[in-house]
């Protein structure tokens, strides 16, 4: 009983955040959005049925080896030149950069990508903001728990991210790891009794909850891919990096918001921020919208 009580209380707790992110998010236009997009990705269909369904799309080839070597070259780089910045997790494996877009231009590339923002605009039908680029370095060691530091969800309701492979990602090195289907909202619920779980808040699970969804046939999707290869993700699903059993893994991901939910709080979150991050985003959301039309 205690279990379905709080299957009740998640789908009450996410139609609520759904509904509160459509009140004071800004509306898209959802037909001319797909209209544009359709015309620069053929399979934009495909792409937008399989995050709706579940949760997560790839892209091969998004960028070149070329372009991700570069990529990988500067964020050495920026982990050399700006160690105040550089957030260290994973018990110390995995070292990561926010705002990665402020010191460099091609890595400026990825987080300005108008493709990116505006698909994740037509998948929620509501106005997002690239707050900032994490950049990432993670390395194995014999206790690291994986990029995120374990299972988890960005949000409840919706939140979209744009991930890129910036070096080959094998089952050993790490790949990205998802719940298939469970970003919605029925889900949540369903999963929250499965799971056993007491909080409808609850925004990171153990293993052994993840187990109890195993034993119900929830897929654990891990997507090995080429460097180059996107991920287009609704993190309000369930999802972590998978450990590190050899190598390393390098990573762009963009993180975007609803302009209403970025103030100083959501600055300090992510801080310390790399210089000209923080003073971007508040140019941006508190002296008036910036935004590159279709």
């Amino acid at each position: 009983m205690a279990n379905l009580r709080t299957g009740a209380r998640t789908l009450y707790h996410w139609a609520r955040v759904l509904r509160s992110q459509s009140r004071t998010a800004t509306p898209v236009d959802v037909s001319q959005t797909r209209l544009a997009l359709a015309q620069t990705h053929l399979d934009l269909d495909g792409l937008v049925q399989a995050v709706q369904k579940d949760g997560i799309a790839t892209v091969p080839g998004y960028w070149s080896t070329a372009r991700c070597a570069e990529a990988r070259a500067e964020l050495d780089r920026i982990i050399a030149d700006y160690s105040q910045a550089v957030q260290v997790c994973s018990n110390g494996s995995d070292r990561r950069m926010y705002g990665v877009e402020s010191v460099s231009g091609p890595l400026m590339d990825f987080h300005a990508d108008s493709f990116l923002r505006h698909f994740g605009e037509l998948i929620g039908g509501l106005d997002i903001y690239n707050f900032a680029t994490l950049g990432a370095h993670i390395e194995a060691t014999s206790d690291n728990s994986g990029s995120g530091n374990g299972w988890h969800r960005d949000a409840h309701g919706f939140q979209f991210k744009a991930i890129l492979y910036l070096n080959d990602t094998s089952l050993a090195n790490g790949p990205f790891q998802y719940l298939v289907g469970s970003h919605t909202l029925w889900r949540a619920a369903a999963d929250a009794v499965r799971a056993g779980l007491s909080d409808p808040r609850q925004t990171r699970f153990t293993d052994a909850e993840i187990a109890r969804l195993a034993e119900h046939g929830i897929e654990q999707r891990a997507l090995p891919a080429s460097a180059g290869t996107l991920l287009l993700v609704n993190t309000a699903g369930i999802h972590r990096g998978m450990p590190l059993q050899t190598g390393e893994r390098y990573a762009l991901t963009n993180y975007y918001y609803h302009r209403v939910q970025i103030d100083e709080g959501r600055i300090a979150q992510f801080s310390p921020l790399l210089p000209g991050t923080a003073e971007r985003i508040r140019r941006d959301i508190f002296r008036g919208p910036h935004r590159i039309d279709l």
